[in-house]
């Protein structure tokens, strides 16, 4: 075969020029549509782990479920300052508000903080955002590289947004000012009130989620 010959073959093998910007322009596309909806980039571009797969027989590894109330829950998630939302366990509250946290740290570059009972929790929480981007296609990733690599308590991405857990106590929230505070089980969690209060000056969003439990966080939902 001649060098000519060889040459053309490769190129003709090798996917074209056009073909080439057509993909790029078409994941441009997708990444905005991911910028703009949170519950889009969940549904299409990412998964979730179902731990109890067996039991429920679905998929260990499947997109975000859908759920009538969803559109609903991330229209205040979007466009609420501050938002207080009782949850049961079937709700798969946690795992919203963490898919609208790690779309706000990547997309925006938000600096959420989660503050729950314990470490222990804390890293599971941080778990689920870091879930949701190692289950992004790899062209995603390559868009919204991670500063290091996750540990169980952060994680950071190169264009300055993070997520980042610690446990109870208003001495911990005092360290920080994040964009995003979230109280998980706001109801049961030691010093919520003062905590609260403590990233109210500087927290542009604040969320508290809790299933039902007597005092501050159930007296703030009955406003």
């Amino acid at each position: 075969m001649s060098t000519l010959t060889q040459a053309s073959s490769r190129m003709s093998s090798s996917p074209s020029l056009s073909s080439l910007l057509n993909q790029q322009s078409l994941r441009a596309i997708r990444n905005e549509r991911c910028r703009r909806s949170a519950l889009y980039w969940g549904r299409n571009w990412t998964a979730t782990e179902n731990p109890h797969f067996r039991e429920q027989g679905v998929e260990f590894v499947a997109p975000f479920p859908r759920k009538s109330y969803f559109e609903c829950l991330f229209e205040y998630l979007e466009r609420e300052k501050r938002l207080f939302i009782p949850k049961t366990r079937e709700m798969v509250t946690s795992w919203s508000v963490m898919l609208h946290a790690a779309h706000r740290a990547q997309w925006w570059q938000a600096d959420v903080v989660v503050q729950t009972d314990s470490e222990e929790k804390a890293t599971e929480l941080v778990g689920y955002a870091e879930c949701l981007y190692r289950h992004q296609p790899d062209w995603l990733k390559a868009m919204h590289p991670l500063k290091s690599e996750a540990s169980q308590l952060n994680m950071e991405w190169v264009s300055g947004g993070r997520v980042h857990g610690i446990p109870k106590g208003v001495n911990k929230i005092r360290l920080y000012h994040p964009t995003i505070y979230i109280m998980d089980e706001a109801a049961f969690l030691p010093e919520a009130e003062q905590c609260y209060n403590a990233a109210q000056p500087v927290a542009k969003q604040i969320i508290a989620i809790s299933s039902a439990g007597p005092g501050w966080f159930g007296e703030q939902c009955s406003l």
